[in-house]
């Protein structure tokens, strides 16, 4: 065997090194050990050498050290990964349709991201919608006068007040997706209420590209 402190080679039952006269406390019981870097056998926890193969604990092994550090720089780690995963729109082609629809299903979602294009193109898609919504009511108002001209304008009215507040909560909840996709704290949405010049600067921010500096939302709803 060899001992534990030098690495001289001693008799399998000498309890002290006659080159160093170290005590060997390998026969000790209840030692604390740990395992030889090597041939992974417990030795005494401050032994510099292995008792059993009498490799010295200190070496390093470059060349495992260098693979490893090889492979880590090399396996990127799971943000990079997740960033370079993340498209630029949810939607895989976007366009009014698909992009308007995407809008209206998440218009009470605000823990995600939206994509440039989806944004804009729902924007459109809203507006025809709106148009859209305007020649029916105008059909809708003429049946009313026949029937009841005395309603027609509450109709009117009503109907207006409610599609108006499902444009405004869809357009907003979309903003604030759209100012995470950009890296963006969602309460920048209050610039809307600065008179004046609050739209504008919310629009030079939702015009900006995508960005992946913070991770923390993504296309799909936070659960």
């Amino acid at each position: 065997m060899k001992c534990q402190s030098c690495g001289y080679s001693i008799e399998e039952n000498e309890h002290y090194c006659n080159h160093c006269g170290t005590k060997q406390a390998i026969f000790e019981d209840g030692f604390e050990a740990k395992k030889c870097k090597f041939c992974k056998k417990d030795i005494p926890v401050n032994a510099n050498y292995c008792v059993y193969c009498g490799k010295d604990q200190a070496f390093i092994d470059v060349k495992s050290f260098s693979e490893k550090a090889a492979a880590e720089k090399v396996r990127p780690n799971s943000d990079e990964t997740k960033e370079k995963k993340l498209s630029l729109n949810e939607s895989e082609k976007p366009g009014i349709f698909v992009s308007t629809k995407l809008m209206i299903k998440d218009m009470f979602v605000l823990q995600k991201r939206m994509g440039r294009a989806d944004f804009w193109w729902s924007i459109a898609g809203i507006f025809a919608l709106s148009l859209v919504f305007g020649l029916v009511l105008g059909e809708v108002l003429v049946i009313v006068n026949e029937i009841n001209p005395a309603v027609v304008d509450l109709t009117e009215r009503i109907a207006i007040s409610l599609w108006m507040t499902l444009i405004y909560i869809s357009i907003t909840t979309a903003q604030i997706r759209r100012l995470h996709d950009c890296s963006l704290p969602g309460i920048l949405i209050l610039m809307k209420f600065l008179f004046g010049f609050g739209d504008f600067l919310l629009l030079l921010l939702l015009i900006l590209p995508q960005s992946k500096r913070d991770m923390s939302y993504t296309f799909n709803k936070k659960q």
